[in-house]
C-alpha cells in the first residue's frame, strides 16, 4: 500500500508539472515556464479485465489481469525516459519498465534501467497488443525475463532494414539490484526485414538462475499478407547440467482481421494458435535441493476479437477458448473459456 501511495503521488506530481504554462516565482518577480512540445511527457494507461470459466471442473472466476500506467518522454534531443508499472499483475504491484535512454546518433541507442530482456517478439508485446488472451507456453514458462541492466541497439532502415540489440543484466531481479553479482545474464537479438512485411529474427540468451547457466537459442518469423498475420517461433533450451535433457518450445498462429469501418466497430479479428513445450526446468532447486522438471504439454487456442477503436486508443472485447493436452495417462483439467475487456489510452 505504501508503494502504491508513493506511486500515485509521483504521478500526480508529474501531471501538475506537465501543464502547458506553469507559474513560477523567483523573488518577487513572476514568470511563465513553458515546456516545449517535444519535451512534454506522454501518458499511457491499460486496463484488462477478464472472466474465466473451466468447463472440465465447472469453476470460474473474475480477474483484473493488468492495470498499467506509465509516463515517457524526452528531456534533451539525445536523452529520454520511461516509467511503466502494473498495479495489479498477479494481484500485486509490479514494475514493468523503468529506464533512461541515450541516443547519440540516428539509429543508435543505449538503455540503462529495468526492462524486459530483448528476447522473443511475443514476450516484448504490451498486453493491449496481444493477439490472444494468454501468451504461449514459450513465453509463459521460458522467456518472461525482466531485470536491471543495459541494452545497446542499432537500427538501420535502408535496403534491408534490420535492428540489432545486445544486453547485459544483473540476474537478481528488481529488489536485489544493489547487490554485486559474480555472474551476469546476457542476450543478443537481430531482426531482419528481408522483404516487405516479412521479418526474420534470431535471439540468444544466457541466463544463470542458480548454480549453472542455461543457453537459449531462438528463431522466429512474421509475415503480413493484406489483413492476414502469420507468426511462428521456436526455442531450443540447453542446460549446462548433464542430467537435464534440452527443452524445445514452439508456437505458430494465424490472425485474420476483417475491416468493418463502422462508427462503433473498427474490425473483427479471428485467430487460431498451436503451442507446445517439452519437459522444462527453470533452474531453481526446490526446498529439498532437487531440480524439478515441469511436464510437457500442448494447447490449441481459438479466438474472436471485436475492436471498437484501434489507434491511438484501443478498446475491444476478446473471446478465447483454450484446449490443453498432456501425455497419455496424465489427467489434464486446464481448459478455459476467457472473456476479456481491453482498454488502452495513450496521448
Amino acid at each position: 500500500m505504501k508503494k502504491l501511495c508513493t506511486l500515485l503521488l509521483l504521478v500526480l506530481s508529474t501531471l501538475s508539472l506537465c501543464a502547458q504554462d506553469a507559474d513560477t516565482t523567483r523573488g518577487s518577480n513572476k514568470r511563465k515556464f513553458h515546456i516545449p512540445e517535444e519535451y512534454r511527457p506522454h501518458f499511457t494507461a491499460t486496463v484488462l479485465g477478464r472472466y474465466e470459466y473451466n468447463p472440465q471442473v465447472n469453476k470460474h472466476h473474475f480477474e483484473l489481469r493488468h492495470t498499467r500506467i506509465g509516463v515517457s518522454g524526452s528531456v534533451h534531443p539525445m536523452f529520454s525516459y520511461m516509467a511503466l508499472v502494473d498495479l495489479t499483475y498477479g494481484g500485486k504491484f509490479s514494475p514493468v519498465a523503468i529506464f533512461a535512454q541515450f541516443k547519440p546518433v540516428k539509429g543508435l541507442s543505449l538503455l540503462i534501467g529495468y526492462d524486459k530482456m530483448p528476447f522473443s517478439s511475443e514476450n516484448l508485446l504490451s498486453p493491449y497488443q496481444y493477439y490472444f488472451s494468454d501468451k504461449s507456453f514459450l513465453t509463459q514458462k521460458i522467456t518472461a525475463w525482466s531485470d536491471v541492466g543495459a541494452v545497446i541497439s542499432y537500427k538501420w532502415d535502408k535496403v534491408v532494414p534490420f535492428e540489432i540489440k545486445a544486453g547485459i543484466f544483473n540476474g537478481a531481479g528488481f529488489s536485489r539490484q544493489m547487490e554485486f553479482q559474480e555472474h551476469l545474464n546476457y542476450v543478443a537479438r537481430g531482426t531482419f526485414e528481408l522483404f516487405k512485411n516479412f521479418k526474420l529474427t534470431f535471439d540468444y540468451a544466457g541466463v544463470r538462475p542458480d548454480a549453472f547457466r542455461i543457453h537459449h537459442y531462438e528463431a522466429e518469423l512474421a509475415y503480413d499478407i493484406a489483413n492476414l498475420h502469420l507468426e511462428a517461433e521456436y526455442i531450443y533450451k540447453q542446460y549446462m547440467e548433464k542430467s537435464l535433457s534440452p527443452t524445445h518450445a514452439l508456437y505458430g498462429f494465424a490472425y485474420y482481421k476483417i475491416p468493418v469501418g463502422k462508427k462503433m466497430l473498427d474490425n473483427i479479428g479471428i485467430g487460431a494458435r498451436y503451442d507446445a513445450i517439452t519437459a522444462n526446468c527453470n533452474g531453481q532447486p526446490d526446498a529439498d535441493g532437487n531440480l524439478v522438471m515441469q511436464s510437457s504439454r500442448q494447447r490449441l487456442t481459438a479466438g474472436l476479437t471485436f475492436i471498437f477503436v484501434e489507434k491511438p486508443l484501443r478498446a475491444g472485447i476478446r473471446l478465447n477458448y483454450e484446449k490443453n493436452f498432456v501425455h497419455k495417462g496424465v489427467e489434464c483439467k486446464e481448459d478455459r473459456i476467457i472473456l476479456e475487456l481491453i482498454t488502452h489510452f495513450a496521448n
